[in-house]
């Protein structure tokens, strides 16, 4: 082949050039076939056009995968790809049993990032507003919503007017493409998994509080029949999936038949971005401020899912809770908003147009991942180009297949399955896919192309005086196609670090992590057993809340890190949305809903009328107004602040139990209840820690608490998912610790 192409540019040494790019491009071509892309769902473009609606034989019960070919290559390499990402999917729903993989979760999240940023366009899109003002996001916001909008007018009235269904040919291709988005749907909400820790510094907590309230939301308010992974997982079973449990191994083993990697790096995506939330804050509200508006395969997935008798109310859901004025859209703008503003307050203007930068890569990131499978492979929608020099080299070709391309008329070469007048057939050129599969299949063939080395590059070394293609391309087309080149080189992390203006030991080299400061922190395994004391220690006999009557005095060195601490307890349970779908986890919910602040649970979508609402005041805010009352006590800023100045070593246990959940689900939720009791008693003891309405207030969180609590253990009970004696032996402890603050007489 190198004699052919070496004799071709003897006879023809004015097209050589195009004979070259074509030959790079043979081995490719299939490989492109399974490559489509970084736009998510946004811009499929595909969806501007209506595609056939040929009928299928398969029966509608059977999701079967639509037929396509592909090179053993193209399948080795997507494979991989894949079971790298199901390995993360399930280590990281697992995160206490694999708590090595954090590193490695880390290193991909920033990896990712920069792959994000690598393929953006920095003049268009979120990177546009370059410097932030909350007028200039939410102009921004409005505008993609108007974007939106007017597509959808545009399809509705295509529809009207008799086009078929542009999203699905019929129920069996719909099933396929809903049972192969579901490791994305599985993990719904995780991207906010992680975040409003008791670890958050005081002064960020309204805001991660606000992005709270948009998780609680993904799961229902605590309301099984809402919760977003629920409502999928019913409709699995309605098309008959014939899926296994989301968090499970089986879910992610080749027999289920999931196979779409770009759906399972987007699903492992919204599993990293919320893993570390003090670290990555700017970036979760980012990713979080793109992830809750309005798409258009959202839209068109909700109609025609119900024209194919199919349950669109996942869909129809996320079309209504996700709206731009009291939904989600509008709450990820009030807390991105909010941040940004309390970073300006505090540090600047310089460190507040930094996190932008940061609030900005979040929301790259989510752009940039499909979240559904490719549903046409034969007419797979448009993708954009890679990046800004993907986009001008193609412009060049574009224009040099115009002139070059009948010049091949008498050779047979082939490039691939198409010869190389096909493949400069300037009508097929304009397409933006033909484009991306042609330069996708040169950027893979060396020694045309090293990703990343334009000086290596044969290629280029062509175009140059002495080349073969000498003369062919300009000065300026040439400097194209080396920075072209070179921005393939594989994800640098530090081009993350660069565009944020931050270096990577200020965020993610501590040398040591702090449990009060940092998560997740994962210490050795700890055991409750050393904590406890024979029953005779204990007075049974009596409630806390008479105990508590009897006392006025309280030591606040061993009180204040248990108050602070405590609400850690049931926080990691509901931090994987899969987990989080089933009826005792939703009664979690609704307890952390009562210990966070947030209103009362009604058959209603709280919305922005919750981050309005005055009064929204948590265990925390009343830690800090009995810190307030006491005297000669500072003010804490966080809770490492507070085990400076106390006794945090039982703190200390209750976080690195709270670390895993699942291993000690009975002692956690028995802590719970002794602390339950702690609020119930303090709301009517004479202690003078809060004012009358804070005990008030108080007294009504903890019967929320406590109906959540039955509500839970009865299900878990039940189902022997826990052991009685593992909750007594929890409640047990907890009473203990909690007398120990108080001189309580003996009786």
């Amino acid at each position: 082949m190198d004699l052919f192409i070496e004799r071709i540019t003897i006879i023809f040494p004015g097209i050589a050039f195009v004979v070259i790019f074509g030959y790079l491009t043979t081995l490719l071509r299939s490989t492109l076939r399974q490559s489509r892309g970084k736009s998510r769902e946004w811009y499929p473009s595909f969806f501007l056009h209506p595609l056939s609606n040929a009928s299928s034989a398969k029966s509608t019960h059977q999701a079967e995968r639509p037929s396509h070919a592909s090179s053993p290559v193209s399948q080795s390499s997507q494979c991989e790809t894949t079971d790298l990402y199901k390995e993360l999917y399930y280590k990281l729903q697992n995160l206490e049993t694999f708590p090595d993989i954090l590193p490695k979760a880390k290193d991909t999240l920033v990896s990712m990032f920069a792959e994000a940023l690598a393929s953006a366009n920095p003049d268009d899109g979120i990177l546009s507003v370059k410097e932030y003002s909350r007028d200039a996001l939410a102009s921004f916001l409005q505008e993609k919503e108007n974007s939106i909008t007017e597509r959808w007018q545009q399809y509705i009235a295509r529809r009207n007017a008799g086009a078929p269904r542009e999203l699905f040919e019929d129920a069996v291709q719909a099933s396929w493409w809903l049972k192969q988005s579901s490791p994305v749907r599985y993990v719904d909400g995780a991207w906010l998994g992680h975040i409003n820790k008791i670890s958050t510094p005081f002064n960020l907590r309204s805001i991660t509080k606000h992005a709270w309230q948009v998780l609680s939301e993904e799961l229902g308010d605590g309301d099984q029949a809402k919760n977003h992974v629920h409502l999928y997982r019913e409709l699995m079973r309605e098309i008959e999936a014939g899926l296994p449990d989301g968090d499970s191994e089986d879910y992610i083993h080749p027999k289920t038949g999931l196979d779409q990697p770009r759906v399972w790096k987007a699903a492992v995506s919204q599993l990293l971005i919320s893993l570390f939330p003090h670290e990555f804050l700017p970036e979760i509200l980012g990713f979080n401020l793109s992830f809750e508006g309005i798409t258009m395969e959202t839209l068109m997935a909700s109609k025609e899912l119900e024209e194919l008798k199919i349950n669109p109310y996942y869909f129809v859901l996320h079309v209504t809770i996700d709206n731009a004025d009291s939904g989600h859209t509008a709450m990820a703008l009030h807390a991105t908003a909010e941040y940004v503003e309390h970073i300006r307050h505090t540090q600047g203007e310089t460190a507040a147009q930094q996190v932008w930068k940061r609030v900005q890569t979040g929301f790259v990131l989510s752009e940039s991942l499909p979240t559904t499978p490719v549903l046409r492979p034969a007419q797979a929608q448009e993708s954009k180009l890679d990046n800004p020099w993907a986009y001008r080299v193609a412009k060049i070709f574009k224009a040099k297949a115009v002139v070059a391309h009948k010049i091949h008329c008498n050779t047979s070469f082939k490039i691939g399955r198409r010869t190389l007048v096909d493949w400069l057939e300037p009508a097929a050129f304009e397409s933006p896919q033909w484009q991306k599969e042609f330069l996708d299949a040169l950027s893979n063939r060396k020694p045309w192309v090293y990703k990343g080395d334009s000086n290596r590059s044969r290629l280029v070394q062509e175009l140059g005086w002495g080349g073969k293609m000498f003369g062919s391309f300009t000065r300026e087309e040439i400097e194209v196609v080396k920075q072209w080149i070179d921005s393939l080189a594989a994800p640098n992390p530090h081009n993350y670090w660069s565009f944020i203006g931050c270096a990577p030991n200020a965020l993610t080299e501590s040398q040591k992590l702090d449990i009060f400061m940092d998560y997740p922190v994962f210490s050795p395994s700890t055991s409750p057993a050393g904590q406890l004391l024979p029953l005779s220690h204990l007075i049974l006999d009596q409630s806390l809340q008479a105990e508590l009557l009897m006392t006025s005095e309280i030591d606040m060195q061993k009180f204040l890190p248990l108050w602070f601490a405590h609400p850690c307890l049931l926080e990691s349970f509901i931090s994987v949305p899969f987990e989080a779908s089933g009826s005792a986890m939703s009664s979690i919910t609704r307890l952390l809903r009562a210990q966070f602040g947030f209103g009362i649970e009604g058959p209603w979508v709280d919305g922005m009328d919750e981050i309005r609402r005055s009064g929204s005041i948590g265990l925390v805010e009343i830690g800090l107004e009995i810190v307030k009352r006491a005297d000669e006590i500072p003010i804490p800023g966080s809770l490492k602040d507070v085990m400076e100045n106390g006794d945090a070593e039982f703190a200390t246990t209750m976080l690195d139990l709270s670390m895993r959940p699942k291993a000690n689900a009975a002692v956690l939720l028995g802590l719970t209840s002794s602390f339950i009791d702690l609020h119930a008693a303090i709301a009517v003891s004479s202690l003078d820690l809060l004012s009358p309405e804070s005990k008030e207030l108080l007294g009504q969180i903890s019967c929320r608490e406590r109906a959540a609590l039955e509500s839970c253990c009865e299900s878990l009970l039940n189902s022997k998912k826990i052991a009685a004696e593992g909750f007594n032996e929890g409640y047990m402890l907890g009473r203990m610790k909690i007398r120990e603050c108080f001189e309580i007489p003996e009786v």
